[in-house]
């Protein structure tokens, strides 16, 4: 499983400026999680398959934190018998990625549940930091905005965990700086449809891939739900991993 930072994550050094891997701080960061119920996308070791779930426990004198079951009994055991498993979470718009190693199957206030040990190291992004991917050409992504007079179809120059840039006509129907939109509709590839809202953050004129000049429009997700932010980050290692076998 990959991770995603400003820079070629490939940098020992730029690893390092996200990376915490103080006990106390690895303490506190788990105790807000587990406070908050964050949302918890566990990954499998294959990168594709991930289950949904929430930190319900953490025993830091024994070394191991506790997550539910996912709802799909197939997926839970696929990351039973996987060799490593990666987690991904958003607190506070800081992206929080640490890998689990193998998952162990317990039984937790009386539940079964997955049993990790608990990282020696986490990786901490700011939404500043996320890495913005350039969408690949073999793989177009779109973006609907349904504004007050009309539709506006997009096509989706860049994608991040944090947000979209969006190409579009300089005449016609336009995006306003700093207005937010419900209802929008994001198709990445060949992944599910998913309804979004998002903050027009910038717009400035750029030039697509065909040479033509259009405007792009910066956008940043506003609470966006927790099937959607997993699914955008399927696209986003499918597509990292795809440019890494092409370079």
């Amino acid at each position: 499983m990959a991770f995603w930072s400003k820079k070629d994550n490939s940098n020992g050094e730029d690893v390092a400026r996200f990376t915490v891997s103080n006990p106390s701080e690895i303490d506190r960061i788990f105790r807000k999680m587990l406070a908050d119920q964050t949302v918890v996308t566990l990954y499998a070791d294959n990168g594709k398959d991930f289950v949904l779930t929430a930190l319900i426990g953490l025993n830091m004198n024994t070394g191991y934190i506790y997550f539910d079951l996912g709802r799909d009994e197939g997926m839970n055991e696929l990351l039973f018998s996987g060799a490593k498993t990666t987690a991904i979470a958003k607190m506070n718009q800081v992206r929080i990625q640490f890998a689990t190693g193998r998952l162990e199957r317990a039984k937790y206030n009386g539940e079964i549940v997955f049993k990790a040990p608990l990282p020696r190291s986490v990786l901490r992004f700011q939404r500043r930091e996320f890495y913005r991917m350039s969408t690949p050409m073999s793989e177009p992504a779109k973006c609907v905005f349904y504004l007050p007079k009309g539709t506006l179809r997009t096509n989706v120059a860049d994608v991040s965990v944090g947000g979209i840039g969006v190409h579009f006509p300089t005449d016609g129907l336009q995006l306003e700086t700093g207005e937010t939109y419900d209802g929008c509709r994001l198709k990445l590839a060949d992944m599910p449809e998913i309804s979004i809202s998002l903050k027009v953050c910038s717009i400035f004129k750029a030039t697509s891939r065909t040479g033509a000049t259009v405007l792009h429009a910066g956008c940043q997700f506003v609470k966006l739900p927790a099937v959607a932010e997993a699914t955008i980050q399927r696209f986003i290692f499918r597509a990292e991993r795809e440019r890494k076998t092409h370079t």
